[in-house]
């Protein structure tokens, strides 16, 4: 376990991440990097439009309202929970530890900087010269066959590179290290988080739940991110139980607000609107209750814990390439022309890239080590 500062009274006092804090945590985490392939392995109506709309052939797609709807209380429902639990962990671990600014900046370069430059150069040089080859290769994967990397501008590459000025605000290269990027800023920016939640513990916490709720823009980072690393934060600084608050809470109360904020947001109001956010924060507790049933199953721990160290490379590896190409290939072979289609894609896909991404780390890991970890962002 790790040595840590306790922040709560402002001295110096070593203690330990308790136990099964640190196992529910563990958990997680490749649960979540699951749930994260679900979310980008989504076919509708609205995404094959926008892939038409940019030059793509219109992709057979045929749902009935039973898959539309599984598809929907899967993607935009239960796995919401998946990247602001990463942000939440993230930032609880940070706060514990209580490294020194210049000590804790050295190790988010490692885990953070040094992974997203790698992972982002290794898709940048497919999208800029890869894709030639296969073009040439594999004709058919590909609706358009231009390579427009040459009339890129300098804020082309930065938008693909970064993310910001793009409608979404990802990483073209992969949009999913966007939470990589966040990630990090919300670290360099700590120290004054950290000032804040001291001097105006409560004030400033209620400020930023009610941006997150109402969805107001902070332009730096997702307010997504802010409010869960900030919440991470206040959960490492002050030291609470928070599973065990969590645990008091009955699942049938976690299920109703669930279902009731789901509903209303995409019957009653529409995707997008402020009740998503309860959608969300509902389906953390809902999972954060789940992991103390996780750790009473040995052999189910176990297995998560050997799997946890390998929930950062699914992340990574899984877009845009792996889960794209897949995707190509099994509609080719099982064209979504009815609801158990779509749904058979749907499942279908998503187990290929988690099996197929997490069994690239496992051998990447035995071969070649130094690597695994320098891409794993030096987890081992």
């Amino acid at each position: 376990m790790d040595l840590v500062e306790n922040s709560g009274n402002g001295e110096l006092q070593v203690e330990i991440i308790p136990k099964e804090t640190s196992m529910r945590i563990t958990s997680l985490r490749f649960l979540l990097a699951i749930f994260v392939v679900f979310i980008h392995n989504n076919f509708t109506v609205e995404y094959i439009a926008q892939l038409v709309e940019h030059g793509a052939e219109e992709i057979y797609f045929k749902p009935n309202i039973v898959s539309e709807w599984i598809q929907l209380v899967i993607t935009q429902g239960i796995t919401q929970c998946a990247v602001p639990l990463f942000f939440l962990f993230a930032a609880y671990l940070q706060a514990r530890k209580a490294d020194c600014y210049k000590t804790l900046l050295k190790k988010k370069l490692k885990t953070l900087v040094i992974p997203y430059v790698l992972w982002i150069s290794l898709n940048g040089i497919y999208f800029g010269f890869g894709k030639l080859i296969l073009i040439k290769i594999f004709p058919s994967l590909f609706q358009n066959h231009e390579i427009d990397m040459f009339i890129w501008t300098k804020w082309d590459w930065f938008h693909k590179i970064i993310g910001y000025g793009t409608g979404d605000g990802i990483p073209e290269f992969a949009g999913q290290f966007w939470f990589v990027r966040d990630l990090f800023i919300l670290v360099i920016v700590s120290p004054i988080i950290q000032f804040l939640l001291k001097n105006f513990k409560l004030g400033f916490f209620i400020l930023v739940f009610i941006t997150y709720i109402l969805k107001i823009n902070v332009y730096f980072v997702r307010t997504e991110a802010l409010f869960f690393y900030v919440s991470g934060l206040y959960w490492g600084y002050y030291n609470f139980n928070l599973f065990k608050i969590i645990d008091e809470i009955k699942f049938s109360e976690v299920i109703i607000v669930w279902i009731f904020s789901f509903l209303w947001e995409f019957i009653g109001f529409g995707e997008g609107n402020a009740i998503g956010s309860f959608t969300e924060l509902s389906s953390c507790v809902l999972f954060l209750k789940l992991s103390a049933n996780i750790i009473k199953n040995e052999k189910i721990y176990n297995i998560a814990n050997y799997l946890s160290g390998f929930s950062f490379f699914l992340y990574a590896i899984h877009m845009p390439l792996l889960n794209e190409y897949l995707k190509k290939l099994w509609i080719h072979f099982f064209p979504m022309k009815n609801e158990f289609f779509c749904l058979f894609e749907y499942f279908g896909v998503t187990i290929l890239t988690v099996v197929i991404g997490t069994g690239i780390g496992i051998v990447l890991k035995k071969i070649c080590p130094k690597l695994f970890v320098l891409l794993n962002g030096g987890r081992k």
